[in-house]
């Protein structure tokens, strides 16, 4: 079959096109055609490699997909459509779980086949494309749990960090439709167009406004409900800031590096909460994809690219210089 693989960490050039053996499904898994496999950062940390995270080479990344089924289990035909909940049990301790094509034995869908957990299929809804249903598994998901965790009511404040982001996009098109009141940081004109068209209530720019202060301003000096951080240590110091007293920082990412100084005077004296999130449970991925459609919402897709051109799929993203997913066509 034909894959993406990586054979050593490193930059997008250790990202090779090439034909290997299809997989052998072990025990309680199913082979699955991939159609659509979004990029996700989770690929490029894996990619680049972290201290005391290891992966069997040669290793294929790729979590977030839509396929089809090439054999029938239980209720599932062979031919369904359907996306993987990506999520697997971890036998890591202190870890909730691993995730498909990440640090962990599941490769992933940057391939033609992949072999997954039968418990992992979830039939892909008709109300999503396939490129749309491989939109989801992740980003949305992450966004919705961390919405779900953060407990807000309608017409609460919520501060959402990357608009232009797979989980900051998500969080936007979300938060909006529970009734919330968005503001969000983006970096540049177009960025901040982007963010307005799709729903958010003020959008601060980073490079040319204080965000602190902006938001303080915009909350009459009260600060937020709730930060949804995906960004890590550059902005942790500014999403403890700018919570009001007793509010939340839900943290899913470290984009910008794993390890914040604080203030920590300002985190007890506010009676703040810092939440981690980790994906979601697949009761909640099939939950969100009842919301969307409920609230008619389509996740946004910046870009197609074929597979064999996942290295400029991963060179975009990591210059951010992408308006919602990024996903590679697998089938052709």
């Amino acid at each position: 079959m034909k894959s993406v693989v990586i054979r050593k960490h490193g930059g997008p050039e250790v990202l090779s096109y090439e034909e290997i053996p299809d997989p052998v499904p072990e025990k309680g898994d199913v082979l699955v055609k991939v159609n659509y496999c979004a990029v996700n950062h989770l690929d490029i940390w894996v990619r680049n490699g972290i201290a005391g995270k290891t992966v069997s080479f040669p290793h294929i990344l790729g979590c977030d997909i839509s396929g089809t089924l090439l054999e029938g289990f239980g209720t599932f035909k062979r031919g369904d459509k359907v996306v993987i909940y990506p999520a697997f049990d971890s036998n890591i301790p202190r870890v909730s779980f691993g995730i498909i094509g990440g640090f962990g034995r599941y490769k992933g869908g940057y391939a033609e086949i992949i072999s997954v957990p039968k418990k992992n299929i979830i039939k892909k809804p008709n109300y999503f494309s396939d490129q749309e249903a491989a939109s989801i598994n992740i980003s949305y998901l992450t966004s919705w749990n961390m919405i779900e965790k953060s407990r807000c009511k309608k017409d609460d404040i919520i501060l959402i960090w990357g608009a232009n982001s797979g989980v900051g996009s998500a969080a936007i098109l979300l938060a909006k439709a529970k009734g919330l009141k968005v503001i969000t940081i983006a970096s540049d004109k177009n960025k901040i167009q982007f963010a307005k068209k799709i729903g958010a209530d003020f959008v601060i720019d980073r490079n040319t406004q204080d965000v602190t202060a902006e938001v303080l301003k915009i909350t009459n000096q009260t600060g937020v409900d709730v930060v949804i951080d995906h960004v890590g240590a550059k902005t942790w110091p500014i999403s403890l800031e700018v919570l009001k007293v007793k509010g939340k920082m839900i943290a899913c990412g470290t984009t910008t590096g794993g390890e914040a100084m604080v203030n920590i005077r300002s985190f007890y004296s506010k009676e703040a909460q810092i939440i981690g999130a980790y994906l979601g449970s697949k009761t909640q991925l099939t939950s969100l994809h009842r919301f969307m459609k409920l609230k008619k919402i389509k996740p946004v897709i910046d870009s197609i690219f074929e597979l064999k051109d996942a290295r400029a799929a991963h060179e975009k993203m990591e210059k951010s210089n992408q308006f919602g997913k990024i996903l590679l066509q697998v089938a052709s």
